[in-house]
């Protein structure tokens, strides 16, 4: 029996016509042993990262850079079945940042207390010669977007994520957190986005 599956990338069905770029999806089973040797068993969990291409509504004249991060605790609970049900908690607000220049489909709170400062990117690799890249930097939270494919709110940081073409990625009842989304623009290029989730599925519709 062979225990793996192998194509290319451009015939993977489950990406077709959505502009995605990559997928990397990454699963274990929650489990645990006790003492007595009783095999306590709950949901599978893992991690769902995907990059797509993101339109620009209006041209920009410097490349930019966005993103944002969501912290979830875990939490697990049994019964006296053995059965372990794991929780996914919400861990304050979100910390987010914008470099240069982005999207109008972007928006964050920034920080009043800390001002905009450089940084900057370099790297001699392909040559001496190649360009170096300084941006100004803002700080900030509740970073929303509302291009595509997937939109982030205020709520994605609060709740669960529902996101209809990843049924035919993910088994059916899969519930995911999103805790991770970066937007990067590097003209003439088309702008790319990429999101990281955390999952469970409980093996229940």
């Amino acid at each position: 029996m062979s225990w793996c599956y192998c194509n290319i990338a451009a015939e993977f069905k489950e990406l077709a016509g959505l502009g995605i770029i990559s997928a990397n999806l990454k699963t274990n089973t929650t489990f645990t042993l006790t003492d007595e040797g009783l095999v306590m068993h709950g949901p599978t969990t893992g991690t769902l990262s995907i990059t797509a291409y993101s339109l620009l509504p209006a041209p920009l004249e410097c490349p930019g850079r966005a993103g944002t991060s969501f912290g979830w605790m875990q939490k697990m609970d049994c019964d006296e079945f053995g059965v372990i049900t794991v929780y996914f908690i919400p861990n304050g607000l979100s910390q987010s940042y914008m470099e240069g220049d982005v999207t109008s489909q972007i928006s964050m709170h920034t920080v009043a207390t800390k001002g905009p400062y450089d940084t900057f990117e370099a790297s001699a690799a392909s040559g001496p010669t190649t360009p170096s890249l300084t941006l100004i930097h803002r700080d900030g939270y509740n970073l929303t977007y509302t291009g595509g494919p997937i939109q982030v709110t205020d709520r994605s940081n609060k709740d669960s994520t529902y996101v209809s073409f990843f049924g035919n990625i993910l088994p059916v009842g899969s519930t995911l957190y999103m805790n991770n989304f970066s937007w990067t623009y590097d003209p003439p290029d088309i702008p790319r986005v990429t999101y990281s989730f955390l999952f469970k599925y409980s093996g229940q519709a």
